[in-house]
């Protein structure tokens, strides 16, 4: 992501081939879906830093058949962010993605961010 935030720890995407179904570039499409989520919240915010603290937790579900058609993934995340007023934030939380019935035409992929602690000057 040239301009974007620096983003630090991510495992690369062809260490985690079980992440393919977010996209070739799973790290750009989390920052990206994180980034809007906390510009709904205050439209001034800055994300400035995403550090991914461990190894995301992959847990794939299987059909009848032995075919993957429910897949989460959550990682474990720093966030560095300023807010609209110029301050500072670190966001400590994992962020998953709920991915149903993968490989049909009725797939859907939601996330969501859990926040542990927020940090601020």
């Amino acid at each position: 992501m040239t301009g974007g935030p620096e983003l630090y720890g991510f495992p690369p995407p062809e260490t985690v081939p079980d992440l393919r179904w977010l996209g070739p570039d799973y790290v750009s499409v989390l920052v990206y879906d994180l980034t809007q989520g906390l510009l709904r919240q205050d439209p001034r915010t800055s994300v400035m830093g995403v550090r991914c603290e461990g190894e995301p937790r992959l847990d794939p579900s299987v059909d009848p058949a032995g075919v993957i058609r429910a897949h989460d993934a959550c990682f474990p995340l720093q966030v560095f962010v300023r807010d609209g007023a110029g301050r500072p934030w670190l966001l400590r939380g994992r962020w998953t993605y709920s991915g149903r019935e993968l490989g049909t035409a009725a797939a859907s992929i939601t996330h969501f961010w859990q926040l542990h602690s927020a940090d601020g000057a």
